[in-house]
């Protein structure tokens, strides 16, 4: 697990405990870069007592990044495996994050309803403008340029419709779709130090994170700490901001700390900053995910 001096000290004082297991990320199944087995390896060589693989899937669909449709028997076939290979010294937990791009692809397709999964986060990449969809949509977490060129070509260069529209994209997700992780929340907040793209002082942001929070909390799903920006040098926090964190945590919705790692170095990172801003938005637990169910995790 990644950490610093610095936060190592501060946890040490405030008796912070760091959950011990991991339910996001992804393989050479989708837009990872080492096996399941590697990165089932690597979390039990440090200790980790549960983890969960989570491959990229827009079924019917890819675009490039998520799991291929032929894959899905031969990733279940593989995961399964692993989990009787760690059975009895580490719980292993089938899983998908499944894009949220209708008409195409959402959580809630019968597709999913007859293929056996332990969990499932869902997840926001790709927008469109609702006023002109035949323009097509663009990955809001993509590279600057990639991201840069979306907002110019399909909302004709009008930042805050595009970011209003992937939080109304998110809360449409999380009302329609039946799934148990919000994947990164607030993942338009990835390219915003190099793009400009709002301030998130402004008191039109707030108003959308508050929605957001608020149909978060009707939906009963939990949403995710999430530390993959951390790991590919995005962003310099955590998925959701603090201040989203503590309306989510006023309105008691529940959290899953998870490293979105795409190889096997970064399963936990930054693990320490993850859980003392939850913390310090008030939470005393993050949920783990265990063979009898969802269950609590005291974080001090």
């Amino acid at each position: 697990m990644a950490d610093s001096q610095n936060i190592s000290c501060k946890l040490a004082m405030t008796h912070i405990h760091l959950p011990n297991s991991d339910f996001h990320m992804h393989t050479l199944f989708c837009d990872g870069k080492d096996t399941p087995e590697q990165m089932a390896e690597a979390a039990f060589q440090n200790g980790f007592s549960a983890i969960g693989f989570s491959a990229h899937s827009a079924w019917p669909a890819t675009t490039g990044c998520e799991m291929h449709p032929s894959k899905f028997d031969e990733y279940r076939a593989e995961i399964l495996r692993l989990k009787k290979l760690y059975q009895g010294r580490m719980d292993i937990f089938l899983g998908l994050e499944i894009d949220y791009i209708m008409p195409v692809s959402c959580p809630e397709l019968p597709f999913y309803k007859t293929y056996p999964l332990d969990y499932c986060l869902g997840s926001v990449h790709y927008i469109n403008n609702p006023d002109n969809p035949e323009r097509g949509i663009f990955a809001i977490d993509h590279t600057p340029e990639h991201v840069q060129e979306g907002i110019r070509d399909i909302f004709d260069n009008d930042k805050k419709k595009a970011v209003q529209t992937y939080f109304a994209t998110e809360r449409e997700m999380i009302a329609t779709c039946k799934f148990d992780i919000i994947g990164h929340i607030d993942l338009i907040r990835k390219r915003n130090s190099v793009l400009s793209l709002f301030d998130e002082n402004e008191s039109w942001y707030k108003k959308e994170l508050e929605e957001t929070a608020d149909i978060t909390a009707k939906s009963g799903k939990f949403i995710e700490i999430n530390t993959g920006g951390m790991s590919r040098k995005a962003i310099d926090s955590p998925y959701p901001s603090l201040y989203f964190l503590e309306i989510l945590n006023e309105l008691n919705v529940p959290i899953v700390i998870n490293s979105d790692a795409h190889s096997a170095e970064h399963i936990g990172y930054a693990f320490d900053i993850a859980t003392e801003l939850a913390v310090k938005a008030g939470y005393k637990e993050s949920f783990v995910l265990t063979e009898s169910g969802w269950k609590a995790f005291p974080l001090i």
